[in-house]
Formats: C-alpha cells, sequence, structure tokens
C-alpha cells in the first residue's frame, strides 16, 4: 500500500515570462469542447528550462480569438482575412512568451508570444 506522496507542480511552467521556443501546433479533441489547436513552447534558460508551456484553443484563427493572436504574434504581423499562414517556418525560433494562471486556477498556459 502507498501511504506518502510527493506532489508536484504541473508539467508547465509557473506564470511568468519566458524565452521559449516554438515547438509546433497540434490537432487535439475534448469531449465537452471539441477540436483543438495546441500550441507548444519549450523554455530556454532558467530554472524552467526544458518545461513546456502550451496554449489549446480553437482551430480556426481570428482576430479576435486566442489562435489568432498566437499566430500573429508569432508571425511578427498581424494576418489579414482570407490570408494562408503556414507556421513551419516558426518552430524553432525563439519568442518571449507570457505564461498565466489559467480559468481554473490550477494550470497555466501561455497567453502571448512575441518575437524575442
Amino acid at each position: 500500500m502507498i501511504s506518502e506522496f510527493t506532489f508536484a507542480d504541473g508539467s508547465g511552467p509557473p506564470a511568468g515570462i519566458y524565452k521559449a521556443t516554438f515547438v509546433g501546433v497540434s490537432k487535439t479533441h475534448h469531449e465537452e469542447y471539441g477540436p483543438g489547436a495546441r500550441f507548444d513552447f519549450r523554455i530556454v534558460g532558467g530554472e524552467h528550462d526544458g518545461r513546456i508551456a502550451s496554449r489549446t484553443c480553437k482551430p480556426q484563427p481570428t482576430a479576435q480569438n486566442a489562435t489568432g493572436k498566437l499566430m500573429q504574434g508569432l508571425l511578427g504581423t498581424a494576418a489579414k482575412p482570407g490570408e494562408k499562414v503556414n507556421l513551419a517556418t516558426c518552430i524553432g525560433k525563439t519568442y518571449t512568451v507570457v505564461v498565466a494562471l489559467a480559468k481554473n486556477g490550477t494550470s497555466t498556459r501561455v497567453e502571448s508570444c512575441i518575437p524575442a
């Protein structure tokens, strides 16, 4: 029987501002919210070096939603309606990411990114 445990924090870094490399976007599916897009960033340097900070949001970007804001941050420019965007050129580049406490109050998520 196990009676002793050590609590670890979540897999993501705590709230803060970090330098991170963009790892990529993967498709996700949540039973309640449906399809999503997960943006992953690997923290570079400091106490949380190597940890993944992420954000899962809707797969359809708009200028107002988190998906569109993250994509525009990765590109370093505003996208135009109807414009096709390829984020492959962003993979491996370094960004400044803002990680904040999520609405659930227990995990963190990437709120924004800009080219470093």
